[in-house]
């Protein structure tokens, strides 16, 4: 039986760039998933330009570019009537963020790992996980219509989503579970657009709703909008009626909603969790939502996935080169990617609460409004490419950590 390095289950945005990095540095890697490449998934779409620089150095940056992708350079906040609008700075190089349509960005990302010569199956369905004295060693599955097999080696992946496999068979815990608050429904607009270069956030406290609209490809527009996840059941009973209700509380957007074709239908969920897991042991690994899924309002997955191939390539790469154990490097990874992903996981949780502002930020946005590097700054802190610690004073961190215990605390409660 062939052992390779690497077997990796999920090819989408953690996956196939993960696939695609340790190909490039010489491993044998087996990248696998149950559903056919080239498929749609829900999606924010956004991959901000601390992602995009990631795109940029694997050198696929201009195949997203090429299949008409737009570049989102401005952003424009409505918090509570505060209206902040700019570009974010720069990341490494790049000055725009990107909304790819997900049948257009996974398939750039599995053409890139067949290319680097990871041996890659569509279509494949992974049943279990292959054991030895504790250790996984392997996967069992099967090709759509084919026998169960068995594949063997020395580091197995989760990329698998938010409900993985690997993690459920490997029993990772949760080390934060900081709950559910929103449920979020988006659909696709012809007609509506206004720029192919902008974004904008609408947040209104006192309703409970949050808003974000952007342009993606083929001439289309996404409108994504957030109820708290105590809602959930109303606005599953009768979509259109509650998008039609919210969108007549912002009567900008309704208009350009109205001037606009839906072609498509509402699509959406109410299982947003908020959680890190345990995303190492012995024999794997667990990357994108599997390891770390928020709520999307920040619109942050994408490139978290990203983050984590980047890291876990890396990490895993000395190891089977000898510079260090397997467990060792899946220990370093996990904990690299949370003291990095922490920060905005904190930030994401406070937003999903939809809840007032606290008095301190009700008091700052409008200096920030008022000034425009401030405004630049802001928004760069939500786009990535400024740390949030050089935007919001250590009060307003320690209060969106605080929410994450708050949240994790009624989990328990819940328990």
């Amino acid at each position: 039986m062939k052992q390779y390095d690497a077997i990796i289950v999920g090819a989408r945005c953690g996956g196939a760039p993960l696939a695609m990095l340790l190909a490039k540095a010489g491993h044998q890697v087996l990248l696998v998933d149950r559903m056919a490449f080239g498929t749609d998934i829900m999606s924010t779409h956004y991959v901000k330009r601390s992602g995009a620089s990631l795109l940029n150095q694997w050198g696929l940056l201009d195949a997203v570019r090429a299949v008409g992708t737009p570049a989102i350079e401005q952003l424009t906040f409505e918090i509570d009537g505060t209206r902040l609008s700019g570009n974010a700075p720069p990341y490494e190089g790049v000055a725009t963020d990107f909304t790819p349509r997900r049948f257009y960005l996974d398939k750039i990302l599995v053409d890139a790992a067949i290319e680097a010569g990871a041996e890659v199956r569509d279509e494949f369905s992974v049943t279990d996980l292959l054991f030895d004295d504790g250790r996984v060693t392997g996967i069992k599955g099967a090709a759509k219509g084919g026998a169960e097999v068995s594949e063997r080696a020395k580091i197995v992946v989760g990329a698998d989503g938010v409900r993985s496999l690997v993690a459920k068979t490997v029993a990772a815990e949760h080390t934060i579970d900081a709950g559910t608050h929103t449920c979020g429904h988006y659909a696709y607009y012809s007609g509506m657009r206004e720029s192919d270069s902008s974004a904008e956030l609408r947040i209104l406290t006192d309703k409970r709703r949050f808003f974000i609209t952007f342009p993606t490809n083929d001439e289309l527009d996404m409108v994504f909008l957030f109820w708290p996840a105590a809602e959930a059941k109303q606005v599953r009973a009768n979509l259109d009626n509650a998008y039609a209700e919210s969108l007549r509380l912002v009567p900008e957007l309704e208009a350009r909603v109205q001037a606009g074709t839906r072609e498509t239908r509402i699509s959406g969920t109410h299982l947003l969790p908020n959680f890190f897991r345990q995303a190492h042991g012995p024999g794997w690994a667990l990357v994108g939502d599997a390891a770390l899924h928020r709520d999307p309002i920040t619109a942050q997955g994408i490139t978290n996935a990203f983050t984590h191939a980047a890291i876990l390539a890396q990490e895993l790469d000395s190891a089977l080169q000898g510079g260090s154990s397997l467990d060792s490097a899946t220990a370093a990874y996990d904990q690299r990617q949370f003291q990095l992903l922490k920060p905005m996981f904190d930030y994401t949780v406070h937003l999903a609460m939809l809840q007032a502002l606290p008095e301190e930020m009700r008091q700052m946005l409008p200096m920030v409004a008022n000034d425009p590097s401030a405004t630049t700054a802001f928004i760069g802190a939500f786009m990535g490419s400024v740390p949030l610690d050089k935007v919001f004073p250590p009060s307003l961190l320690d209060r969106f950590a605080a929410d994450v215990e708050r949240g994790q605390q009624e989990q328990r409660n819940v328990a």
